[in-house]
């Protein structure tokens, strides 16, 4: 007998740092699902909290991301999986290349959470792009498709000739942050900072992020104590070189470029900005068709910040629908520094842009009413597989 409400799901990086698969797996949780994610130890502890009815399997790796160690984390999924898992999830294509064999050898249902979409696959190596060219011939396979942006939702069903249209689920956070902040002031009074208004750009920093421009465009800013923080992972050479752009262009600590900090310590900074700050440069699909798709967007939003977003037609027009910030060409420094200036040159405006953002946010964007067609859908799934007796018959009805 298949026990119905044991869902495992595969990931092929370290879930901490990925929001959507965090919340994912909370909100199935508070569901009544038992959820088991298979994934890589990378060596990074973040100090994410996961539900007690949840297990993280954590299978060691090295830093090289060699095929064998592909193969090597796959056959450890699956001599791990349980026969009596109602469905496999698989995150991204090589998440999804492991659950669909075990979808295949379980004879259960298989849901497909495409976070990032590989394009190019001529830009990868060997190994990803045989990946790529598996989830190219079977992704059409899955039993469900999940995508966090609409305008990315029909590009990949497209290119991987879905039968059913995908559903979109936004990046975005369980709820809104509770608390009244101080963590990110508290950091920069220990550093002998203050600033009158801060905008923050919360997320990995790294080129494609529109970081540099933003840096440049702090001489045009009208306020001169306004400051700018940058807070999340990147890679040592390049936060070097932002802080050399930084001294060059701007007022020496106009700009602090902080470590990550675990995600549910995120909204004690976040709700210490003035403004949140969402560019991306169009240098691939995943940048190209962000409007739903950001995390940090969708937070900045739950904490009541008004956002900066590129000038693209989605997230104009996302912008006009729901009042929530201002768009800027991200290749632009004074365009950047325009949205800034209408933002923290007014903070009542500010402050009413925001409380909007809230408001979209609560009705329409929290994780739990985004999320809420993947679990309608397991729900009638589970139904169809029922006998007359309330036994799950295997490969029943939607369980395939």
């Amino acid at each position: 007998m298949t026990d119905q409400r044991l869902l495992q799901a595969v990931f092929y990086n370290n879930p901490d740092q990925y929001p959507p698969i965090i919340n994912g797996i909370r909100l199935l949780s508070k569901s009544g699902f038992r959820v088991e994610l298979f994934c890589r130890d990378d060596g990074n502890v973040w100090n994410v909290s996961y539900p007690d009815t949840a297990r993280i399997h954590r299978i060691p790796a090295s830093r090289q991301n060699s095929k064998s160690e592909f193969l090597d984390f796959a056959r450890e999924v699956l001599s791990r999986s349980r026969k009596d898992s109602a469905a496999f999830i698989g995150h991204d294509m090589h998440g999804f290349l492991v659950a669909k064999v075990l979808s295949a050898y379980r004879k259960r249902p298989l849901i497909y959470h495409n976070h990032d979409f590989a394009e190019d696959l001529g830009s990868l190596r060997l190994g990803s792009k045989l990946v790529g060219l598996f989830e190219r011939t079977m992704a059409r396979t899955s039993n469900l498709t999940i995508i966090p942006d609409a305008e990315r939702a029909a590009l990949v069903a497209q290119k991987l000739r879905l039968k059913e249209a995908p559903i979109v689920a936004a990046n975005a956070p369980l709820g809104q942050p509770v608390g009244n902040g101080g963590s990110l002031t508290g950091v920069l009074a220990s550093k002998g900072l203050h600033f009158d208004a801060i905008a923050i750009r919360q997320g990995r920093i790294g080129p494609g992020h529109a970081i540099e421009p933003t840096i440049r465009s702090i001489p045009y800013w009208k306020g001169k104590n306004w400051g700018l923080v940058l807070v999340g992972p990147g890679h040592r050479d390049y936060v070097e070189y932002l802080r050399s752009l930084s001294r060059e262009v701007a007022s020496d600590g106009r700009v602090v470029i902080l470590p990550p900090v675990p995600y549910d310590e995120l909204p004690g900074y976040t709700m210490d900005a003035a403004v949140g700050i969402a560019l991306y440069e169009s240098i691939h699909v995943n940048h190209a068709t962000s409007t739903t798709s950001s995390n940090k967007m969708m937070e900045y939003m739950a904490a009541s910040l008004p956002v900066i977003v590129s000038d693209t037609p989605s997230l104009r027009s996302f912008m006009s629908a729901h009042e929530c910030g201002f768009t800027a060409d991200e290749r632009c420094p004074q365009s950047i520094a325009a949205a800034v200036n209408r933002l923290l040159g007014d903070p009542a405006f500010a402050q009413a842009i925001g409380r909007a953002g809230a408001r979209a946010f609560c009705k329409n964007f929290n994780y739990e009413i985004q999320y809420r067609p993947v679990l309608d859908w397991l729900a009638a799934a589970s139904a169809k597989t029922q006998s007359p007796s309330g036994a799950l018959k295997d490969g029943a009805g939607g369980f395939v």
